[in-house]
């Protein structure tokens, strides 16, 4: 986990202002290198989740760092990824309700979909008759830190059901698509193996019925700790925990199936800090706000599902500890990091880094209240850099192309 210091943050902060968006490249290869041990020898392949942060600077050291490939939501995604040098058997385009034109426009550059709906199914038939194509299941087992990303469970927009795979079969017949690959995601933030388990066996199960099957693919959501102070999830609990499960399926089928996982927060959370400036201190009866130049515009997990986000006091790493809430500044009432967050004495202008923000940070954030996306710098070595400018009042004003002065 990158926790930063002083000699760090102030240059930074002092060269591209607060608040900042700065990662450490280490952390992102330690990250890489835990996740490539863990399952070594299991005929696994690794598709970065880009959603969680799709900085291109973060990216390629998460492709020089041994990850195989990119898990793609967008057309976008997928077109940065081949500007990236990835090629498109490295791509897996993973949407959510894409429109016809999305799914045309992927399968013209070469990409290999996995859709999760039998009217995508049938789309891609109709644009792409005799595609290879991927299909995500409902494993009906969910997991997650909040509701809000549990997305394996029945009641979720996500995967087709266990009542449609022969419905599956039929499409597939009818259009002459192969289905080589059979996915599932049971969440986002998981710490304990038995549900991602029996996830697996619920992609093996469907993996029996179809003899062209050549991948399976279990999707990502492996726990992240947010907390310093606690113990990181162990991976080695999940990789052992589906051996046998995929011995049992290779002695029953007599085939060697190739395993894919889609790591993201994983590789890139614990990379990044958000660093703000405190600009203002409230008393209200028995709580201090601390008032910061950030909001959920910028970060949007505490808001969104309640997450907990960690704190530093860069500037007064040595202060007394004290009980505080540290509020944005968006008008919300939503818009609070943290209630009762011990952290060391904080004063007006200190800077304070919140840890863990690089999945899902930046790549949530908004111009909400008209505020700007900030500049993101990477820590490489000894080589600071920016790896992405910070908007203006007139960049955000200039994307409007009506005549309004």
């Amino acid at each position: 986990m990158f926790i930063p210091n002083k000699s760090q943050i102030d240059p930074i902060v002092e060269a591209y202002g607060s608040p900042v968006f700065v990662t450490d490249a280490a952390v992102i290869r330690t990250q890489a290198k835990y996740l490539l041990e863990v399952f070594e020898g299991m005929n696994m392949k690794m598709f970065y989740a880009v959603k969680a942060n799709f900085n291109p600077s973060v990216v390629k050291v998460i492709k020089d760092s041994g990850i195989y490939g990119i898990d793609a939501v967008s057309p976008n995604e997928v077109q940065m990824a081949l500007e990236l040098g990835y090629t498109p058997d490295q791509i897996i385009f993973t949407p959510s309700n894409p429109s016809t034109a999305e799914i045309k426009e992927v399968s013209e550059k070469g990409v290999l979909q996995n859709l999760g709906s039998l009217s995508e199914l049938k789309r891609l038939g109709e644009v792409a008759r005799g595609s290879k194509v991927s299909i995500r299941i409902c494993p009906e087992v969910g997991g997650g830190e909040f509701d809000k990303v549990n997305t394996g469970g029945m009641n979720t927009k996500f995967g087709i059901t266990m009542d449609d795979i022969e419905a599956v079969r039929a499409v597939c017949t009818e259009y002459d698509l192969k289905l080589v690959g059979i996915h599932s995601h049971i969440g986002s933030g998981f710490y304990e193996p038995e549900g991602f388990a029996s996830s697996v066996e619920a992609v093996c199960e469907v993996a029996r019925k179809f003899e062209t099957t050549e991948f399976v693919d279990f999707g990502g959501g492996f726990g992240v700790q947010y907390d310093p102070n606690k113990a990181e999830i162990d991976l080695s609990q999940f990789a052992e925990s589906i051996k046998p499960i995929i011995a049992s399926y290779e002695s029953d089928t007599q085939k060697t199936l190739e395993l894919r996982i889609e790591p993201g927060k994983i590789l890139v959370s614990q990379s990044t800090v958000l660093c703000t400036t405190v600009t203002t201190l409230k008393a209200k009866g028995d709580d201090i706000f601390v008032g910061i130049n950030s909001g959920f515009a910028n970060y949007m997990r505490p808001a969104m599902y309640g997450a907990y986000q960690h704190f530093v006091n860069v500037s007064n790493p040595d202060g007394a500890m004290q009980k505080v809430q540290i509020a944005g500044n968006v008008c919300e009432t939503c818009d609070i990091f943290n209630h009762g967050l011990d952290i060391n004495t904080v004063r007006e202008g200190d800077v304070l880094a919140m840890l863990v923000a690089g999945g899902y940070g930046s790549a949530m954030s908004s111009n909400y209240n008209l505020r700007p996306t900030l500049p993101e710098v990477m820590i490489d070595g000894d080589s600071v850099k920016l790896t992405r400018k910070g908007q203006s009042y007139e960049d955000i004003m200039n994307s409007y192309i009506t005549q309004w002065k």
